[in-house]
C-alpha cells in the first residue's frame, strides 16, 4: 500500500465547505477526513478496500465501507454528498469514467488530485534510462506497482471534458514546493501534481 500525500489537504480542506457532507474514495488510513472533521466539522464517510486501512480508520472514529470503488456507489442515492474526493487513487482504477460519473451522480462536486506522467523528469527518466521511476509507479518495480494508467495534466483535462465535466478550479504542483492556481506555459511538462475542482458542465 502507497502513502497517500497529504500535500494536497490545505487546499481541500479550502475548497470543502463547513459542515459539508463528504465522501472520500480510496481513503486509506483515514487521515484526510480526520482532518476534514476537525478542521470543517464535515460529515464524512470513507470507502477503503484494504482491511488493513479500515482497521486504521476506525480506530481514529472513522466511519467506513469496505468496498471496491471500481465497481459503482449504488449504495448511496443522487446527491448524497456535498463533495466527493478521489485523492491519489485515479491512477489505479480500472473503469475512471465510470468513477467519474459516479462521483457526480452521488455528490454535487468531484475532488480530484492525480500525479502528472507528463512532468519532465517522468519524460528523461524513461528517454535516458529507458524505465518508468517508482516514484511515478508510486511503488517499487512494474511487478507490484498498483498503478494501471500514467495519464498527463493534458489528457486529463481535455479527456473530462469530453464527457460533460466541468474544471471549476485547479492547483498546479511545481518544483520547489510552487503550488499555483494558474496554469503555467508548458505546465504539462513542469508541473508534478493537479487536483482538480469539478462538476458536471
Amino acid at each position: 500500500m502507497y502513502k497517500i500525500p497529504a500535500q494536497n489537504y490545505p487546499i481541500i480542506q479550502e475548497w470543502v465547505a463547513h459542515g459539508s457532507r463528504v465522501l472520500d474514495l480510496g481513503c486509506g488510513d483515514g487521515s484526510l477526513l480526520k482532518t476534514l472533521a476537525g478542521t470543517r466539522q464535515v460529515e464524512g464517510i470513507g470507502v477503503e478496500i484494504s482491511h488493513e486501512m479500515i482497521l486504521k480508520c476506525i480506530s481514529k472514529g472513522l466511519c467506513v465501507y469496505q468496498a471496491d470503488i471500481d465497481k459503482d456507489l449504488s449504495e448511496w442515492d443522487d446527491g448524497s454528498f456535498d463533495y466527493v474526493v478521489l485523492n491519489a487513487t485515479l491512477q489505479v482504477i480500472t473503469r475512471p469514467y465510470r468513477v467519474i460519473e459516479e462521483m457526480l451522480r452521488v455528490g454535487r462536486f468531484a475532488i480530484i488530485s492525480i500525479s502528472n506522467f507528463g512532468y519532465a523528469r517522468n519524460r528523461l527518466r524513461v528517454l535516458a534510462q529507458g524505465r518508468v521511476s517508482s516514484s511515478a509507479r508510486l511503488s517499487g518495480g512494474w511487478h507490484d506497482t498498483p498503478v494501471l494508467r500514467y495519464v498527463s495534466l493534458r489528457e486529463f483535462m481535455s479527456s473530462i471534458r469530453e464527457i460533460g465535466v466541468e474544471i471549476m478550479d485547479a492547483r498546479y504542483f511545481f518544483p520547489l514546493d510552487i503550488v499555483s492556481d494558474t496554469r503555467w506555459p508548458l505546465y504539462n511538462l513542469l508541473a508534478k501534481e493537479g487536483i482538480f475542482r469539478l462538476r458536471r458542465a
